[in-house]
């Protein structure tokens, strides 16, 4: 296969699978095409079939009992090569055929009929074909129907994915009106506006299947009103729907998440019904159609002539058929119904018809008809705009084939019209949402990345005159006296630029102001008709403004400024989505300054705690240094007096110098705790790797004497990690904590363990509330001591703060503010989980630096 051919069957594959319709299940619709063929050919078997890598699968099947076959056999290729209509009489007439497995074996095949089935962009996706045992020849009107039925294939799929893609634009919308709290009913609006325009009835049920929402086709065919269904359960309005097909089909949907499609007959309304179902992460959205008609015309059908009448009457597309030798043209009525014409308004003329094609289409139209006689393109399909009976324009999808004689001379060319003006619509309107989202999503990203309200507001006028394509579009910032300045513009070349103007206006200070104060929305479409104040208009056409549309921005309870379009160059009518647009951009917009301001006032507040605490510390420092040298000689005299004097003055002398003695002592205790919690910011060490076992080894070493007097069992776990800290002060943490373990034990020997958790692991023989993040190791201390209550477990961490007196447990009360201070510097955590007389457990974690952190064994 060549390049080119390789990138033809890829394409033409990845076509085939957005339709999703390989695998799935039997479908009536296709079943009666297929039922159609081969009661129009007079064959034994009939086959709609579709082309995948390495196999043909059989979507519809007559008289054939598998399913599927290889590629590599059968006839099908025939029509891929030509793309076009393939008869063969006799295929043992024939020596290329007569050797194929399904004619030498089953299905014995010696006559062979195939259609490609095209889609509109020119993908083959299989065949429309009719097969029997005897040899057999069709007549032209035979060829002609199967050809046609063939279009009626590649409707069905184009159904199935014009529904999911109606499906897919519905979810997104409810999304999108889930995620846009503010714009909430707007939105709601919008999508009911939809919903209602789309031609299928449609409704959507909660997870307890309770509708949520009903359009007005839904309404007319169910015979029930919104306010009869809205809030109340599908089994409950309609019961006899219970064990039906609808009950399965739609408990199936939501069970397994899949979409189903299936039709049904409905006794109570004597309908059929054609439905498919899509579930949601919040229910069920349920569209179908009333085809009572198409299945009573079906089963109506009684031989082939009738059976194609029928079939292009009950299409809801308009047929064509051009006859080239007299240049005269057939239309159906269902054809001139769609343009609003009589029979007697349309003239049979070639020339009449392109003279309906809207002039900007005409001539790539005519085009599109010249590459398909030339052959260049295997069908001709074109979207474009057709003039109606009432001067108004309808979009179209024109698709058609002409047929060649033996000459070579094309001789006649059939087609069909749809109507897709509502399909354009919906198209456009997802485009405006699209763009709206685009530019929210800018803003908002902007908003969250940086706050830079330069930018955020530059943005949105550069992007609203865009989308609107409007002359002008700014931002008018408002100060107390009315006056204001214009902050940010984006106008088009040849008017007036007015950015960083002060302006002021006594006629809209007076009139208006206090309008948008309240929120209120201003759209004049022509300034000069306008009922407003003389000197008002007169102030807005010094500007040259024609047009123009005002929406308040609000930050918080007042008004900050406005948000205004301009339309310079003729009077202008905005519409809701423009207005909406404009509204909910002000909202964004007041969202940010609302945030820079808190982030300035933020900032500030930072800036001062931040110089505040850098002066706080420096005093501790100062003081404590200061107060050493007074304190050593107090102290060194006191103990001089306690030699030289005791016991030669009397016992309140001696018990006072004893008091003095202590305090003196406790005072210079306090005083190097307070100079080592100074320290702990300001004369801290750069971090780097350390063993923890290491540190913790010193830190025992440290407390030798207290651990011999208390004969206290300390133990850890058999690995610590290696992790990037000031050893100094991890020492001092771990000092701090088990020393404290051993001091609060009262009476009994103490038991000390220290654990260590690995990152995203759970700590084996270990039962902890809290597992670490994959960016931190998490440490523990835990002991058999005295333990504390709950409402305590906070205030040991503060400074001076204590629970018991000297006399019972020495010490400053700054052991524990020190560790809270150094495991902060660390970017960590620390915190104490504890029950009275059952021991505590003191938690810290250490965040993980400079990638994989390794294990000390």
């Amino acid at each position: 296969m060549k390049a080119g051919q390789i990138d033809t069957e890829v394409a033409r594959l990845e076509a085939l699978r957005q339709y999703q319709i390989l695998d799935t299940e039997p479908e009536e619709a296709y079943d009666n095409l297929a039922q159609l063929a081969a009661f129009i050919c007079g064959t034994s078997i009939s086959l709609v079939n579709f082309i995948d890598e390495n196999r043909q699968w059989f979507k519809a099947k007559v008289g054939l009992d598998v399913s599927e076959m290889p590629r590599c056999v059968g006839l099908s290729y025939l029509c891929q090569e030509r793309r076009n209509v393939v008869v063969v009489p006799d295929t043992l007439a024939d020596e290329t055929l007569a050797n194929n497995a399904v004619v030498t074996g089953y299905p014995y095949i010696r006559f062979y009929a195939g259609v490609p089935l095209i889609t509109p962009k020119g993908d083959m996706l299989g065949t429309l074909c009719v097969i029997d045992q005897a040899p057999k020849e069709l007549n032209q009107k035979q060829v002609e129907a199967l050809v046609a039925l063939s279009r009626l294939v590649i409707d069905q799929l184009e159904l199935r994915r014009h529904v999911t893609e109606v499906s897919q634009v519905t979810q997104k919308l409810v999304a999108y009106e889930q995620a846009a709290h503010a714009e909430s009913e707007s939105a709601r609006i919008r999508i009911a506006n939809l919903l209602e325009s789309i031609t299928d009835a449609f409704f959507a049920l909660d997870k307890k299947w309770r509708f949520t929402y009903i359009n007005g086709q839904a309404e007319l065919l169910l015979q029930k009103t919104q306010n009869e269904l809205l809030g109340q359960s599908i089994w409950e309005v309609f019961p006899e729907l219970i064990d039906t097909t609808f009950h399965r089909e739609y408990h199936r949907a939501m069970l397994e998440q899949v979409s189903v499609e299936f039709e049904e007959f409905y006794q109570p309304l004597n309908c059929w019904f054609q439905v498919h179902a899509y579930p949601a992460k919040d229910g069920l959205s349920v569209y179908f159609q009333d085809i009572t008609e198409r299945r009573r015309t079906a089963e109506a059908l009684q031989d082939s002539e009738e059976r194609w009448q029928l079939a292009l009457n009950g299409n809801n597309d308009g047929i064509w058929d051009w006859n080239l030798k007299t240049n005269e043209v057939f239309f159906s009525t269902r054809w001139k119904e769609m343009l609003g014409y009589k029979d007697h308004e349309v003239s049979n003329g070639w020339d009449e018809w392109t003279k309906l094609i809207h002039a900007d289409e005409r001539d790539w139209v005519l085009q599109a008809f010249q590459d398909h006689f030339a052959k260049k393109i295997p069908f001709y399909v074109c979207e474009y705009r057709i003039q109606c009976q009432d001067g108004s324009y309808k979009w179209i999808l024109d698709r058609g084939q002409a047929l060649w004689d033996a000459s070579g001379d094309i001789v006649r060319m059939v087609g069909s019209y749809t109507d897709i003006t509502d399909r354009k619509q919906a198209d456009e309107e997802l485009k405006r949402q699209n763009l709206r989202s685009q530019l929210f999503s800018e803003i908002t990203l902007k908003i969250r990345e940086s706050l830079q309200i330069d930018e955020i507001l530059q943005t949105t006028v550069t992007e609203v005159q865009k989308l609107l394509q409007a002359d002008r579009v700014l931002i008018f910032q408002l100060e107390p006296d009315g006056s204001g300045t214009v902050v940010q513009e984006a106008v088009l070349p040849g008017w007036p630029v007015i950015l960083g103007r002060n302006i002021f206006d006594p006629c809209f200070k007076e009139e208006y102001i206090e309008r948008y104060r309240q929120g209120r929305v201003s759209a004049m479409e022509n300034v000069e008709t306008a009922h407003i104040q003389p000197c008002h208009r007169e102030f807005l056409q010094q500007f040259a403004i024609k047009a123009n549309l005002v929406v308040p921005i609000m930050v918080r309870e007042g008004i900050w400024g406005l948000l205004l379009a301009h339309q310079c160059a003729a009077p202008r009518r905005w519409n809701n989505f423009e207005t909406e647009l404009l509204k909910q951009l002000a909202n964004q917009i007041g969202i940010a300054l609302s945030q820079a301001q808190l982030l300035e006032k933020e900032t500030q507040q930072s800036q001062e705690l931040a110089r505040s605490n850098a002066e706080l510390e420096q005093f501790a420092y100062v003081a404590s240094h200061d107060l050493q040298e007074p304190l050593r000689m107090v102290t060194s005299y006191l103990q001089l007096l306690e030699r030289r004097y005791k016991n030669q003055l009397d016992t309140n002398a001696d018990q006072f110098i004893n008091y003095a003695v202590d305090g003196a002592r406790r005072m210079q205790t306090l005083i190097n705790d307070l100079l080592n919690y100074s320290r702990v910011s300001t004369r801290g060490q750069p971090f780097i790797r350390v063993n923890c076992s290491i540190v913790l080894e010193q830190a025992i070493a440290n407390l030798q004497i207290a651990i011999a007097d208390s004969k206290a069992i300390i133990t850890h776990d058999e690995s610590l990690p290696e992790v990037m800290v000031d050893a100094t002060q991890l020492i001092q943490v771990f000092q701090n904590l088990i020393g404290n373990a051993i001091k609060f034990c009262r009476h009994q020997q103490p038991q000390i363990h220290i654990g260590v958790a690995k990152p995203n692991a759970n700590p084996d023989g270990e039962s902890l509330n809290v597992i670490p993040s994959v960016d931190e190791w998490l440490f523990w201390v835990r002991d058999n001591g005295i333990g504390l209550e709950s409402q305590y477990t906070e205030r040991i961490f503060i400074i001076f703060q204590r629970l018991h007196g000297r006399d019972k447990y020495p010490g400053t009360g700054i052991g524990l503010a020190i560790c809270k201070k150094i495991i902060e510097r660390h970017g960590g955590r620390i915190w104490v989980e504890s029950k009275l007389g059952e021991g505590s457990t003191f938690y810290f974690t250490i965040p993980e630096r400079a990638g994989k952190q390794s294990w000390a064994l």
